[in-house]
């Protein structure tokens, strides 16, 4: 578990600011506008194991153009002061009450106002996607996208605003142990994801599938992994989560047989279709065939085999 660590500068020098932020954030375009406030950054940042909570202050008013987030997505949120910023094709004035919310693909552009003070939550991607992965019950095929504008309450989870000020809080004066900095972390991901409208959001909230269907396709995916290797009963239970006697019921609903009878039927079939795509004069065997498809028995494979089609293996393969 890595390290809950702490840092921070101060400098008049806006090059000085730009080199170390982009250490901090990713690689950016930085201007000042030099007729107003002075320069003064005063950056800290608090952190590890994928998630950071970092405070900007510039003094002046500055534009920045940012490239892509690839690996990480953020949450800006005023303190004093706002910023206008747009991302993805939105548009957002950002302030004390509504922030916004970058995600990992795509540039943007902020225009700080002078005086601003800003929060900035960072989350590490891969975290967001993993956490994403288990809320979907499966890997996303692309990465999340966002809304970017963050009103200070969305939601019954709170929104992003508040996820910030929380995340203020406990990271305190000394920083939080490691262990609370990365439970904090799956908390941030989970509100986010849940509290937050994003491309996923509709599928997050979709009615769940049939237990019956996850059942069955969980079933046909294991026995598609390893057809040398049939599985057991008690294995499709385990892995499906549900009694023997449930697995049963749900088969035999779907398909008037129980699961192992099912896929026994299944291999058989297949085993039929290498055996008429075979050529008869090549060097593979009815058994090798019948090994493929996990029987191991020959003779009873045979036996099988003609029950279901009318006719031995051998008679099939000399076709």
């Amino acid at each position: 578990m890595a390290p809950v660590l702490r840092g921070g500068f101060r400098t008049d020098d806006p090059e000085d600011a730009h080199e170390r932020t982009e250490r901090l954030m990713t690689g950016h375009r930085m201007t000042v506008d030099r007729r107003g406030a002075p320069f003064r950054a005063d950056v800290g940042w608090v952190g590890g194991d994928g998630l950071g909570l970092l405070r900007f202050s510039y003094g002046a008013e500055v534009e920045i153009r940012s490239h892509p987030l690839d690996d990480f997505a953020t949450v800006h949120l005023p303190s004093r002061g706002g910023f206008r910023a747009e991302h993805r094709g939105m548009r957002v004035r950002a302030d004390r009450t509504t922030g916004a919310v970058f995600s990992s693909s795509g540039p943007l552009t902020m225009q700080w106002d002078p005086g601003l003070e800003l929060l900035v939550l960072k989350i590490a991607r891969d975290d967001l996607e993993r956490e994403l992965a288990t809320l979907l019950g499966r890997a996303p095929e692309r990465p999340v996208a966002f809304d970017l504008e963050a009103p200070r309450v969305r939601g019954a989870l709170g929104g992003p605003a508040e996820l910030v000020r929380s995340t203020c809080a406990a990271a305190g004066a000394e920083g939080p142990p490691a262990r609370v900095w990365s439970s904090l972390k799956t908390l941030v991901c989970t509100t986010l994801l849940l509290g937050h409208p994003h491309s996923f959001s509709e599928a997050l909230h979709a009615p769940a599938p049939p237990v019956s269907s996850t059942v069955v396709r969980r079933v046909l995916e294991r026995a598609a992994e390893d057809p040398a290797c049939p599985p057991t009963a008690p294995e499709l239970a385990r892995l499906t989560g549900v009694s023997e006697r449930t697995l049963r019921t749900i088969f035999h609903a779907e398909f008037g047989v129980g699961p192992v009878t099912y896929l026994r039927r299944r291999r058989l079939d297949a085993a039929r279709a290498d055996l008429l795509a075979l050529d008869p004069g090549a060097a593979t065997t009815v058994a090798d065939v019948a090994h493929r498809h996990g029987f191991a028995h020959a003779g009873r494979f045979a036996a099988e085999y003609r029950a279901r089609f009318g006719e031995t293996p051998s008679a099939t393969l000399g076709r």
